[in-house]
Formats: structure tokens, C-alpha cells, sequence
């Protein structure tokens, strides 16, 4: 079953496994306190990912598929979180974090930690995926 927001359940799934046997780049700070509730959404610990708890702190993840999805801490708020996925709006590069950007590799776009575009080619922001959070976790999805 696939959402409207592409993420299955199943590529949750098969991502949350690669995190717990660490086969991510080093980049990748999630690999633990993750949970795929029966809705196919991703459910993250903020106990067990204390990079959540600034602003500014990221958790990036995988789905079954490869691609790869943040979120960013963007306020002190209970629900100061953005969630999106990596891949540039220009050609589909997976973007990287740069101190407090994410740069597409391919052809030099700059993004906000908020996804948001600041130079192109990049035509738009990163895709946005929905987030919900408490003072213990965010879901995405």
C-alpha cells in the first residue's frame, strides 16, 4: 500500500532494517528508535535521536527503495519539525547536508535545513512530507 506521499510501508520497513544493521553513510544519525506503526507511517524516538532535541539537529533515513528522506529540528515548539525528502527538485540528486544547507551534488543547488530553495537550479523546495510530534516522538508519513 503506498501513501500519496510515496513512502510504503514496506520501504519503511526495509529502511528501518538497513538503519539497524548500520549500512548508511555516516551522515545518517537515526539508527535506533525508529518504529513502522500498522499505518505504514515512521515513528521516531526523540530519546533515542538527541540530535531532534536543537534546532537545527537532523535525522536522516532510508526506504527499501534507496531514497532518502530528514527531519529537521526547526524550532523549540513541540511540533518545530519538517520532514522531506533528499532528492533535488532539479534532477532527482540526493542532496547533502552542508553545515546549515543541503547541496544537490549535480548541479550545485542550495536548500535551507527547511527545505526550502535558495539557489537554483532547483525549481522548488524540497518535497514536504506530513509530520506530527509530541515532547517523546514524530511521525512522518
Amino acid at each position: 500500500m503506498e501513501n500519496r506521499n510515496g513512502l510504503t510501508r514496506r520501504s519503511v520497513l526495509c529502511g528501518a532494517a538497513v538503519l539497524a544493521l548500520g549500512t548508511l553513510p555516516e551522515k545518517a544519525i537515526a539508527a535506533s528508535g525508529l518504529k513502522v506503526l500498522a499505518n505504514g507511517k515512521l515513528e521516531i524516538s526523540l530519546a533515542s535521536n538527541p540530535a531532534l532535541k536543537k534546532v537545527g539537529g537532523v535525522v536522516e533515513f532510508q526506504d527499501g527503495n534507496g531514497m532518502s528522506y530528514a527531519v529537521v529540528r526547526t524550532s523549540k515548539a513541540v511540533n518545530g519539525f519538517k520532514a522531506m525528502s533528499l532528492s533535488c527538485t532539479h534532477n532527482g540528486c540526493t542532496v547533502r547536508q552542508n553545515g546549515s544547507n543541503w547541496v544537490c551534488p549535480c548541479h550545485g543547488a542550495q536548500y535551507a535545513l527547511s527545505g526550502k530553495v535558495k539557489t537554483g537550479p532547483a525549481p522548488r523546495d524540497l518535497v514536504s512530507i506530513p509530520v506530527k510530534a509530541t515532547a517523546t516522538k514524530v511521525t512522518v508519513g
